[in-house]
């Protein structure tokens, strides 16, 4: 009789199936588990110490090195032999908070798990609330609807809180954040977790401030060399890309 295997978890992955370097491959395939993805994804992807990567998939560290260790192995011969990469299941358990904030952080005034239940607080808070708007956040470099919007999220000069049910609009000081030398993310992140925001549009977001927006159910949105007025006008449309990870390491 085989033996089972422990259920892992592992988090959100939009349409995964079939990667095919250099345009699909008759040199054969090799064969991902979802676990196995997971494992790369929170390693080096997201640079989470190995301790918590382990953690939030639910095993030991002897058998996350094991998986990422054989996920390394088969993703260099993948590159190195041109075969197609395919993505199929495996004994996994999908886990709803995958960025939940992590333990090992400290130094910003409260931890990241403490930063994740004062999330989910707020999470209830909200939908516990009547008639709650729409509001949609947007790093600004200025004051109104035609400025650009500001690259950086934890770093921005302003926050404009747009209400979509209403049409209007409030600026936001980050100012405070802007001299941190770290954590200015997670700060920005908090802030707008507490201002009731459901979204957020930034031109780019590092590991900290994604893990605790999204540990709140907000969804990211990337807007590059445009107007907030424009940006909330492809929200509206949408046409605006949707990221569901980090695009930029930490602190940056």
């Amino acid at each position: 009789m085989p033996r089972q295997r422990c259920r892992r978890r592992v988090g959100f992955f939009p349409d995964l199936g079939y990667v095919q370097p250099f345009g699909g491959s008759p040199y054969g395939e090799v064969v991902l588990g979802l676990d196995e993805v997971e494992a790369v994804r929170l390693k080096d992807l997201l640079s989470f110490p190995q301790e918590e990567a382990a953690r939030i998939m639910g095993i030991s560290q002897p058998t996350f090195h094991r998986i990422l260790k054989e996920a390394r192995r088969k993703i260099a011969d993948a590159v190195v032999n041109r075969k197609t990469i395919r993505i199929e299941g495996g004994p996994y358990a999908y886990d709803p908070h995958p960025f939940r904030p992590c333990r090992w952080t400290r130094g910003w005034g409260a931890s990241c798990e403490e930063l994740a239940l004062a999330a989910e607080r707020e999470i209830r808070s909200r939908e516990a609330k009547e008639g709650d708007g729409m509001k949609v956040a947007v790093t600004s470099t200025g004051d109104t609807l035609e400025s650009l919007v500001d690259e950086r999220f934890g770093r921005a000069k302003k926050i404009i809180l747009c209400d979509l049910d209403t049409d209007s609009f409030q600026v936001v000081e980050n100012g405070l954040n802007l001299s941190l030398s770290q954590g200015a993310g997670i700060q920005t992140a908090k802030n707008l977790i507490e201002l009731g925001a459901k979204a957020v549009i930034s031109g780019h977001f590092g590991p900290n401030a994604v893990r605790v927006l999204q540990a709140a159910s907000i969804e990211l949105f990337q807007a590059l060399g445009i107007s907030v007025r424009d940006a909330i006008e492809r929200l509206k449309d949408g046409r605006l890309q949707r990221l569901y990870g980090p695009d930029r390491g930490p602190h940056w």
